[in-house]
């Protein structure tokens, strides 16, 4: 139970690092700083597959205890001793709400994503191009990092 503990909080601290990074997209879309963006993505990528492993880690922790069907909410119930209920309990309610806290924070990083998606259409439309027909084609533009998909 002590190993399911830890995996919890490790959980819980990933998405705590996960909600920063969303929190950074969404400022790097603002401040339209495409460098810092795409290192975000990066991070995002490797805490996304760190989350995973972990989750799958419990999963197999969870099987073995036999309590794969249980769900992190009723897992407290599943505990005879008091103490070690209340951790768990404590356990699973911070790690259920940093996972909110982190989809907060995708919401508005996926938002602003979208609303300078949104710009660029414009923008591209502006020029007199079909954004559609723009996507399927490579921009060149002269510089170094020069080529890029519209």
């Amino acid at each position: 139970m002590e190993e399911l503990l830890g995996l919890l909080d490790r959980l819980t601290v990933i998405l705590g690092e996960l909600t920063a990074v969303q929190k950074d997209v969404a400022a790097s879309v603002h401040e339209d700083d495409l460098i810092r963006l795409g290192e975000c993505m990066k991070k995002e990528q490797a805490l996304s597959l760190s989350l995973r492993n972990i989750d799958q880690k419990r999963l197999r922790l969870q099987q073995q205890m036999g309590l794969e069907k249980i769900t992190l909410s009723a897992l407290p119930e599943q505990i005879d001793s008091m103490e070690l209920r209340e951790k768990v309990k404590d356990a699973a309610e911070r790690l259920s709400a940093q996972y909110r806290i982190m989809q907060s924070a995708a919401e508005v990083a996926r938002s602003a994503l979208e609303c300078s998606l949104h710009q660029v259409e414009n923008m591209i439309a502006g020029l007199g191009l079909d954004p559609e027909h723009v996507k399927d084609h490579t921009i060149t533009t002269g510089g170094p990092h020069t080529d890029f998909r519209a």
